[in-house]
This record gives C-alpha cells, structure tokens and sequence, in this order.
C-alpha cells in the first residue's frame, strides 16, 4: 500500500465515521508558547478547554508537524536512526463531547486489522493503572473493551493487554488542565511475532507504538485534585510514516526478517532518487552501530536521512509562511538548513542543491498540501538565498581552519581565541 493510499484510506475511514475531514492547521501555530504545531490536537486546544464551541462534534486529520528546538526537539537525532524526524505527519481524530471509549478503540481495532489487514496476534494494547501516589483510578473501562475485542478475535487478553503507569498512560495538557487515561496500541516487529507482550514500552525497534488513543475526563487543579469533566473528549495520534514504514518494510505483513524505517518507505524514496542522480552517490540503508560510524556507506546514508528530513521541514514551513531568520522558530529553520548543507557535502555537494531537490517533494506532495505548489517559486527562492550566503560563509571558515591548521608547529594545538573566531 502506497503512503498516499494509506493517508486517504485513514481519512476515508473516519469520514464513513461522520468526522468532519478538516485541513491541516499550519505550521506557524496560534499559541504563542509553541515555535511550531507539533501535534494533531494544537488546533483543537480551545475546545478542549472550553474557550470556543467546536463546530463539528468529531473531527479527523492529517496535521503536517515540526519538533525541533524547545521542549520537544529531535533535530540533533536525525539522520541516525530510522525514526527520528523533524517534520512529520499526524494522523488522528476526535471527538468534541461526543463518542467516547468504546467507539474511539473498536474503531482504531476495526482500521487496524480490517482495513490496512495488521495481524491481530501481532497487536498489543496498552491501560493505564496508576502507580503509587499517581492519579485517578485502574481505565477499568478501556480494559473490558480491550479484553472483549481480544477475546473476539481469539487471543488471550492476559497476554495481549499490558498495563501502563502515568509516565506511559495517562495524558496531560500541562500541569493543570484537562487530562485523562490514554491505550496505546503497539504492534510486535519479531521474525516470529511471539513476544508475548514483553517488549512493550521497552524502549525497543520490535515493538513499536502505532496508534495513541487519550480520553481526557478530568481537569487537574493546582492542589492536584482531578475532576471529572462536564464533557468527555477523545485526542488520538498516529505517526503516518510509521504507519508507512510497518506497512511497507513488511511487504504488507508477509516479510518481518528486516528491522523496519520510516526512510524506506515511498514518503522518501523519490526524494533519495534525487540526491543520488544529482550527487552520484547511493543509499544502502546502513546505520551506524551505537550512533558513530565506522564507515563511509554510514556517513553517506546518514547524510541522505537528514536531507530527506530537513527537505521537508523546510519546504513546509516556507510554505506556511516561516522563513529562515535570526529568531525564535526562524533560527530554528535557518539551523536545519545549515545543518542539512553541511550534511551535503558528505555527498560532495559544493553548492547550493536544496533549491533543486525541492520540486520532486513539490509534485510529489503538492496536489494533498496545495500550499507548496502555491508557494514554490517563494520556497525554491528561500532555499538558493540562504543556501548562497551559508556556503559563502562555510567556504571562509573552511579556508580560515585550513591556513591555521597549516602554520601550526608540531605538538602545538588551536588557540581558544581562534577556535572563537571560527
């Protein structure tokens, strides 16, 4: 199934539902304590909060996200696993006071293993049970949905349901708030598929998180009371490249001998086609052993993984209006460029090249997110601007490092006002 087919089957789904099919809020969020929307649920905090009236009772979406810098920052980590991102899609949908748990996790079981076809006996749920001093009660009724629909499917809801404490199950919007339980559902990744559940929220690429489903009933005070609400809300998440990523690293759930990444996936793959005809250098998929690399191939793939990235974030967020600058989240931008150039010339890039990868993610994603076919000359423009004036920059600071290192004597090391200069 192609990535494509995958994001329109999930919104189909929910539009069978009766969800209302909203756009994608932009990058540049309202709020004015976020760089970047970085969840699916940003655009539907009012209502959550009682502030504005929803005007749908349910709601689905593909939300276009960005975590890199401030409390939620991955940038330093891409390009070394087959996961960490700094743009990235959320799927997800909601419910405004309307369904609550059960129709919000049969249906997640029905997209699941009837739809997109998940082996059942590959799936785990997870409940919340409160730790000591943590709050309110055992999701007792999570856990009776969860064990009828195991036990429909033959499988024994002793093994398949796994319990989860306040770090892992239970959601909160900040110290105070609405909040709530949240059942995960994780999907084991072994050759064999019989981890029997140990391997949930373990930290490990064999069983993955698929799907975040949070049913926020409480509202948490400064004196750490939690109340129930007026009304009861549903908030899910799903990663959609990872979705991608099981789906098709899979061959559709025929094949788990190979460790899956969201960068094996066709989200990628025509960008990577692009870097490799235009810097002649191939993607092989390595990655390196405990995040340092030990060979050239390593430190070529990385450089793909974070091209591919940073290409995305870019063109996205130029689309949205944010522009690479000096400040706040245009700072932010203008480090995941430089980044992404300085990653370039591990594929001998000498010169600007973002501004021609550009078009192949504009036609590939341009006819769902028609901002970038809007804003391409604009996007296009951006790239070569900055990329001009930080290679400019880059080449100096080269040739400066290069003439120092050059009069040095033996035994002697760069001076630290040097090493500020530079």
């Amino acid at each position: 199934m192609r990535s494509m087919e995958i994001r329109q089957s999930f919104l189909d789904f929910f539009l069978n539902k009766k969800h209302e099919i909203v756009t994608s809020a932009p990058l540049l969020p309202e709020s004015p304590n976020l760089l970047f929307t970085n969840a699916g649920m940003n655009q539907f905090v009012p209502f959550f909060l009682g502030d504005q009236q929803a005007p749908f009772p349910r709601a689905s979406d593909t939300q276009k996200c960005i975590r890199a810098g401030g409390k939620h920052n991955d940038l330093e980590d891409v390009g070394f696993d087959t996961y960490h991102h700094t743009f990235f899609e959320m799927l997800g949908n909601w419910s405004f006071g309307d369904y609550f748990k059960k129709e919000a996790i049969e249906w997640s079981w029905e997209l699941l293993t009837e739809v997109w076809k998940f082996p059942p006996e590959r799936l785990y749920a997870t409940v919340y049970k409160p730790g000591e001093g943590e709050p309110a009660n055992f999701d007792q009724e999570a856990h009776d949905i969860w064990t009828r629909i195991f036990e429909k499917a033959g499988l024994d809801p002793k093994i398949h349901l796994v319990n989860g404490d306040k770090k892992d199950n239970f959601w909160m919007m900040g110290e105070t708030g609405p909040c709530g339980p949240c059942s995960e559902l994780h999907i084991d990744l072994t050759p064999e598929g019989n981890s029997q559940g140990s391997l949930v929220n373990a930290d490990s690429h064999l069983c993955i998180e698929i799907w975040n489903l949070v049913f926020i009933q409480f509202n948490a005070d400064r004196e750490g009371n939690f109340t129930p609400l007026a009304a009861q809300h549903v908030d899910t998440g799903m990663g959609f490249e990872r979705v991608a990523a099981v789906i098709q690293s899979t061959n559709g759930f025929t094949d788990f001998s190979r460790p899956t990444s969201n960068y094996d996936t066709d989200v990628f793959s025509p960008i990577f086609e692009k870097v490799q005809e235009l810097s002649g250098k191939s993607y092989q998929s390595t990655l390196p052993p405990d995040g340092k690399t030990t060979n050239d191939q390593e430190e070529i793939d990385i450089a793909f993984r974070v091209i591919g990235d940073h290409l995305r974030a870019l063109c996205f967020s130029i689309a949205d209006g944010i522009l690479p600058g000096n400040g706040d989240r245009n700072y932010v931008l203008r480090r995941i460029l430089r980044r992404g150039i300085r990653y370039g010339r591990t594929l001998g890039f000498e010169k600007p090249f973002f501004h021609l990868l550009a078009p192949t993610l504009i036609q590939q994603m341009g006819d769902f997110f028609p901002e970038l076919k809007k804003r391409k000359e604009l996007i296009i423009k951006t790239l070569l601007s900055e990329e001009n004036s930080f290679n400019k920059t880059l080449d100096r600071g080269i040739d400066l490092f290069t003439r120092e290192v050059s009069d040095l004597k033996t035994g002697e090391q760069l001076s630290g006002s040097f090493a500020f200069k530079l």
